[in-house]
């Protein structure tokens, strides 16, 4: 049994392969030599090391865009509490002045009903003042 080479049943376990695949690597004598699996070896950790650079590169991809949409979820949720309590200012403007002009329009129903009153009064002071003159007119020609 040569010590520089394996039967394709260990390579396989040793690397983690089929035997199909283990007995790829042999040779025509049926054992695979260990160079054959420092090769394989070597290219499966190249390749993994590949494929790790490029999840890294694709993990700072992703963690760069995640830091951007979160600041553009921390401005939004800004502005729509910034909209909320412009929202909430307006409405409190809006029912004061609906409360003005509540009160407005009773004030100018109150001035009216206050200058019916006045004509009311002018008129029974006119009325009145008629009646005195009569009065007097009446009493100078019973005198006379």
């Amino acid at each position: 049994m040569n010590e520089t080479s394996l039967s394709p049943a260990e390579a396989a376990r040793l690397l983690g392969i089929s035997e199909e695949e283990a007995g790829k690597l042999a040779h025509p004598d049926g054992r695979v030599p260990l160079e054959a699996l420092r090769e394989y070896a070597g290219a499966t950790v190249l390749e993994l090391a590949r494929e790790l650079a490029r999840a890294r590169e694709e993990t700072g991809r992703l963690s760069g865009q995640l830091k951007e949409v979160r600041a553009t979820n921390l401005r939004l949720q800004k502005e729509a509490k910034e909209g909320v309590d412009e929202r909430r200012r307006l409405t409190e403007e809006v029912l004061e002045l609906r409360a003005a002009a509540e009160e407005r329009l009773m004030l100018m129903e109150r001035i009216e009903r206050i200058a019916n009153i006045e004509q009311t009064l002018a008129e029974s002071e006119s009325e009145l003042e008629r009646l005195r003159s009569r009065n007097l007119l009446a009493r100078l020609l019973n005198r006379g």
